[in-house]
Parts: C-alpha cells; sequence; structure tokens
C-alpha cells in the first residue's frame, strides 16, 4: 500500500512540476504580461522605438521557446546592431527625426548606422518578426500586431 502511495504522489509530483517548466507557457504568460508595452512599442511612430524597448525584447526573446529562438537572434541581432552603431556615434536614434542627419557626424559613422537600419527592413529580419508575431497568434492567441 504505501508503495502504491509513494508512485500516486511522485507522478502527481511530476505532473505538477511538468506544468511549471513549460517553456511556451512561461512565454506566453510573458507576451501577456507585455503585450501593453509591446502595443506602445508597435505605436511608436518615433526614430528610437526599437532602441528604447530593447531591454524588454531581450528579455522576451529569452523566454522563447527553442522554436523560435533563430528568429529572435535574428531579430534582436539587428536591433542591438542599430543600438551599437547609435552608441559608437554617440547619438541617439532622435537624432535622425525628419529625415534629419546629426551634424558633425563622421560618414564611416553615418555609413553603419545607415547600414544597421537598414538590416532591420531585410528580408531575414523581417521573417524574424513575422514568424515571432505568427508563434504569438498560433500557439499564445496573442495578436502583437506586427
Amino acid at each position: 500500500m504505501r508503495r502504491l502511495t509513494a508512485i500516486a504522489v511522485s507522478l502527481m509530483l511530476a505532473g505538477a512540476l511538468a506544468g511549471c517548466g513549460d517553456p511556451i507557457k512561461g512565454y506566453c504568460s510573458a507576451l501577456t504580461k507585455d503585450q501593453p508595452q509591446i502595443a506602445d512599442m508597435i505605436s511608436d511612430t518615433s526614430s528610437d522605438a526599437l532602441v528604447t524597448h530593447l531591454p524588454l525584447l531581450k528579455s522576451l526573446g529569452a523566454k522563447a521557446p527553442d522554436d523560435l529562438s533563430d528568429e529572435w537572434q535574428t531579430f534582436l541581432g539587428a536591433v542591438e546592431g542599430l543600438s551599437d552603431a547609435l552608441k559608437s556615434a554617440g547619438i541617439k536614434p532622435s537624432a535622425f527625426a525628419n529625415g534629419d542627419k546629426p551634424t558633425g557626424l563622421s560618414a564611416a559613422k553615418l555609413k553603419a548606422i545607415i547600414g544597421a537600419a537598414d538590416q532591420l527592413s531585410s528580408d531575414d529580419v523581417v521573417n524574424a518578426a513575422n514568424g515571432i508575431d505568427q508563434e504569438a497568434k498560433d500557439v499564445c492567441q496573442i495578436d502583437l500586431g506586427v
């Protein structure tokens, strides 16, 4: 009888622990919790929306299930590339408001920033963002609005 009780308790604990460690459930919970910030980022028309929200994006990427790791790596790599190029130049994204370029910026740094910004609209990055959005819809039933 004790052996049967021990097996039953073990099975119940194993089932409970398996639910706690479900990466998809944790990822979907994080998306739900952060959805207002994601919506703000997506609707933000300023030039610094992605860079400003980079910590949030990194946090979500770290929680993503394995089947999305490539997409998150591609997307985050592009956003980090832009952030790094801007930091290297010592300017904020808002310096490019209204299509203006900051004065005193070297041609090399300007080229690096433009290249990093162009990377965000590359097919690879757009496909990665679409994959992240589609997974959110299909698995988490959340429309990120990407």
